[in-house]
């Protein structure tokens, strides 16, 4: 992850270096491999992520926030249970 890289970048190349791992063992061309790749449940989520609400913030600084919000989730989703 290069420093001012925003989150639509990271997305985009993490599914072009799996799009290319694909092609080296493969050989199919460039175009289906990609295909592939987004196909699968983590290209996917790296889709979504890399046209999400978060595609224009650095992505060091969103990567850095993730273990704060998983716990934020944590704490709601067991707060929300504890009142039913």
């Amino acid at each position: 992850m290069r420093r001012d890289q925003t989150v639509y970048e990271m997305a985009e190349a993490v599914l072009e270096r799996q799009a290319r791992a694909l092609v080296a063992r493969t050989g199919q061309p460039f175009k289906y491999a990609m295909e592939t790749v987004t196909g699968t449940a983590a290209g996917r989520q790296l889709r979504e992520l890399a046209e999400g609400e978060h595609r224009d913030e650095k992505a060091a600084e969103w990567h850095a926030s993730l273990p704060w919000k998983r716990v934020e989730e944590r704490h709601y989703s067991w707060l929300e249970s504890y009142l039913e």
